[in-house]
């Protein structure tokens, strides 16, 4: 990593953040088999319960779409937890975006 006293606090942060959500990726990739599982069985469930509340039908192709997009969001929210929490674990201070 680049020296920290040459570089701007925020880049540092980008720089450290970027690292993490690779690393969170992969780890949710690889060895989080479980939880990508459940992820799946929950945008499921969240795209029945949008059917129901909306009280509209979807066709399969727009089931399909409304479940990538709940997926896609619940992996991103995944890797973002993950990376801010070892942010907060190695510096002991409360990350805010």
């Amino acid at each position: 990593m680049a020296d920290t006293n040459k570089v701007q606090p925020s880049q540092t942060f980008e720089t450290i953040i970027k690292d993490y959500l690779h690393q969170g990726k992969e780890k949710l990739e690889k060895d989080l088999a479980g939880t990508r599982e459940a992820i799946k069985l929950i945008a499921r469930d969240k795209t029945r319960n949008f059917m129901r509340t909306m009280d509209m039908g979807l066709n399969e192709e727009e089931r399909e779409c409304l479940h990538s997009l709940i997926v896609t969001s619940m992996y991103q929210s995944f890797c973002y937890g993950y990376g801010i929490g070892k942010i907060e674990g190695e510096t002991k201070q409360k990350v805010c975006l």
